[in-house]
């Protein structure tokens, strides 16, 4: 790896020597400033464009430029656009959750709590309940606390927020998609240009491909620039993941030998891990040169053509969704669509080619439900453990209201303890619950980073408001013993109302806390000041020393499930809690703050994704929000007066429409989108401006087209006597888009350069 960027910058042979006597992975004391100019490449920021590449400001480690702009606290969200669309939508759905809440505060909350507040409910009760009930914080703000006859107004309100806020997740959809298409315009990439392919015959040859998808569509010809055919590589991942176990164990050897200590016999010698390691990068280079032969193919390739319209033709062309290529693969035959010999093909703009998992190419389509559906039932298994817990702690405090005396205030503290208690269980079960579930991902072998994380994010924000929300509300209504109704188990000491207050007030301040206080970051803190005050006495490698200094990586997945499990909640209980609700939207612009100074000032630079993630989390979540708004209003409404307003059903039955009906198409023509034009340049004229393109992220084909690229960087970027023409580079790519064999290295795994990725590792 060393080698290729050295020649992108231009340092010649005797230079060369020099710069590996100054980068080692395996070197001992490191170089801090080597760590420094890593930590500055994987920084989330931009790179400076006047760059010049024939300079040394480039990361040894991993080949990213370490001249960057750092990005204002206060900049716009569209400054993230560098690296995709992915990061900057997060923070538009973050906006727009604020949005949401606030649009509830300003129409119902003020009236709601001003109403909740002049109730009187402990004070008109009977004698035999009146001990059980007390006007604190969690019961005088709560819809219970309101005895009186029904008040029309709260109905008339929370309607007129329903209409409100379902226009503008309306508008917002609309808003998404064209921010989507204005930053997919701003910044040109390989993705722009490519299609993937999936469930082609798994014993087509390279040379059917390519001769299949240069033919006129729609008679319309196309430009094929780029044919990138996916293999299932799984023999090279376990091999490779040898090999860096072993690295792994050289490098403990190393530092027991600068050390002066005894390695143990049960360890393998320097020499000895030097030669099989050496063995096993042989073995690696064979695999790839001799990759069509060796592995099998997976069925699913990426092609790139010259233009991005001829890309979109395509897949026009191709009809057949991820379910009719089941039903397909199921032996329900699909006659109405365009073939591949016998087979239905799945075709769509490609993702990114940083959001492929290579080593999960291959796995069907009928065996990817077929995983999902075992995930989702074993997700069913850890809500039900988890609600055994919850129930034992609501059995304890029923034994506890049976046995304190009704005049102590032990009672009342310790009841309330327990109630916090609950709050924080419910806490350590979701932490539980997310670990577990991003395993359960990882089982599923998605083909994308993007697919694994709408999948984590599903299962994960709809199984925590599962455990907080309605866990709870059948815990304290349901099974809570001695209570004469409903409404009892709500306002009761240790009821529905402080159990969900003390999620509300947790929620608020947990969340963006958490993020501040990350362990993992001290700790890094306390690695890199700890090799600066070593200095020459430092034992850590150069590449533990690199990793120390990068930042920590965000996961987009796990920020869209608490966010969406706290909309989720916040809109059930919003007309029990009205209160709850203000907490709630502190919450959400602590979490927009905090995060967005970490991403800008701490965090390292994620791999680029596109806005897939930001619609499908739309399309899951918003109509399921309404639906629980209006699910919510209806049961409270029962619960405390015994009757249910007309305006509250008309509200349920709209949000009920919105949720099974595909409104958002049916008033698409609300506002104008637009048309989603296609890049202007070529394939030829864009192909030097990628960093990140799919043969350089295919594992067993990265460090031959790395080579090629760095060679066609050296011969059209750097000064030469005689300069090249755009014709010329056109010429040169189009003979030369196939690769051939070459030396590789396989350099130890850094975050930009690594040859495959974490999650592929996993499926070894």
């Amino acid at each position: 790896m060393l080698n290729q960027v050295l020649q992108v910058i231009g340092v010649e042979e005797n230079e060369e020597q020099k710069m590996e006597a100054i980068y080692d992975d395996f070197q001992r004391p490191p170089k801090i400033q080597i760590a420094m100019m890593h930590a500055a490449a994987t920084k989330f920021a931009k790179t400076d464009p006047n760059i010049d590449l024939d300079k040394t400001n480039v990361c040894p480690c991993c080949g990213l430029p370490t001249v960057i702009e750092e990005i204002p606290l206060c900049s716009s969200r569209n400054e993230f656009s560098f690296n995709g669309s992915g990061i900057a939508l997060y923070f538009d759905f973050l906006v727009f959750s604020g949005v949401l809440v606030f649009t509830y505060i300003a129409i119902s909350c003020g009236y709601n709590i001003y109403a909740n507040s002049q109730g009187k409910r402990c004070s008109q009760l009977n004698i035999s309940l009146a001990d059980k009930c007390k006007t604190d914080f969690f019961n005088q703000f709560s819809l219970t606390n309101d005895n009186e006859q029904f008040d029309e107004i709260r109905s008339i309100l929370n309607f007129i927020s329903l209409i409100v806020i379902l226009f503008m997740t309306l508008f917002y959809r609309r808003h998404i998609s064209k921010i989507a298409m204005e930053l997919d315009d701003a910044a040109i990439l390989a993705s722009d240009f490519s299609i993937i392919v999936e469930n082609i015959p798994r014993d087509a040859k390279e040379t059917e491909i390519y001769e299949y998808f240069t033919q006129s569509f729609q008679n319309e010809t196309v430009e094929l620039r780029k044919l990138c055919i996916a293999y299932e590589i799984q023999p090279y991942l376990k091999l490779n993941t040898q090999k860096q176990l072993k690295e792994t164990v050289l490098t403990k050897v190393l530092e027991l030998e600068a050390e002066g200590k005894k390695i143990p016999k049960s360890i393998p010698s320097r020499l000895q891990l030097i030669e099989e390691i050496d063995k096993i990068s042989k073995e690696l280079d064979y695999m790839e040169d001799n990759r069509a032969t060796i592995f099998d193919f997976s069925g699913i390739c990426i092609i790139s053509y010259n233009y991005e319209k001829q890309a979109d033709n395509i897949c026009k062309t191709f009809k057949a969704t991820r379910f009719q290529i089941l039903l397909d693969q199921l032996g329900f035959e699909q006659n109405e669509f365009k073939k591949f010999r016998n087979n239905n093909l799945l075709v769509r703009k490609a993702p990114e080619p940083g959001d492929i998992i290579w080593g999960n190419l291959g796995i069907t389509i009928k065996e990817q439900y077929k995983r999902t559906l075992i995930t989702n039932l074993m997700t069913l298994f850890l809500l039900a453990i988890g609600f055994g817990l919850l129930l034992g702690l609501s059995y304890l405090q029923n034994v506890i209201n049976k046995n304190i005396s009704k005049d102590s205030n032990a009672q009342i503290y310790l009841i309330n303890l327990l109630g916090f208690a609950s709050s924080i269980l419910i806490s350590i079960i979701n932490v539980v619950l997310a670990r577990m579930i991003v395993k359960f991902a990882e089982l599923e072998q998605q083909a994308t980073r993007t697919d694994y994380d709408v999948s984590v994010a599903y299962k994960m924000g709809v199984a925590q408001f599962l455990n907080t929300a309605i866990l709870t509300l059948i815990i304290n209504l349901f099974i809570t013993e001695d209570v004469s109704s409903l409404n009892q188990a709500i306002w009761q000491t240790g009821g529905l109302n402080s159990d969900v207050m003390l999620i509300f007030i947790t929620n608020s301040i947990m969340p963006w806390l958490t993020l501040l206080l990350d362990i993992k970051y001290f700790y890094k803190l306390y690695v890199r000041q700890k090799i600066i005050r070593q200095g020459e006495n430092c034992k850590y490698t150069q590449n533990e020393a690199n990793q120390a200094f990068e930042g920590p990586s965000i996961d987009l997945s796990q920020k869209y499930a608490n966010l969406c499990k706290t909309l989720l909640f916040t809109f059930l209980y919003s007309a029990l809690l009205p209160i709850g609700v203000c907490f709630t939207f502190f919450s959400i612009v602590c979490i927009y703050w905090t995060e967005k100074y970490l991403l800008i000032r701490r965090d390292s630079k994620p791999a680029p994704t596109g806005s897939a993630m930001a619609e499908a989390m739309i399309d899951f979540y918003i109509e399921l929000i309404l639906l629980l708004f209006s699910l919510g209003c209806t049961f409270w409404e029962w619960v405390n007066y015994d009757q249910v307003h007309y305006l509250t059903w008309l509200q349920l039955g709209f949000s009920t429409l919105h949720y099974l009906v595909p409104i958002q198409k049916i008033c698409g023509c609300i506002v104008d989108l637009g048309i989603d034009n296609a890049t202007v340049e070529s394939y030829d004229q864009k192909f030097l401006t990628f960093y990140d393109d799919y043969d350089r992220r295919n594992p067993v084909t990265l460090d031959a087209a790395k080579e090629k690229w760095i060679k066609i960087q050296q011969e059209t970027v750097q000064p030469t006597p005689q300069p090249k023409t755009n014709n010329l580079i056109k010429q040169h790519h189009q003979i030369n888009h196939i690769i051939t064999g070459s030396t590789r290295v396989h350099p130890l795994n850094s975050r930009n350069s690594r040859e495959i990725d974490e999650l592929q590792q996993l499926q070894v």
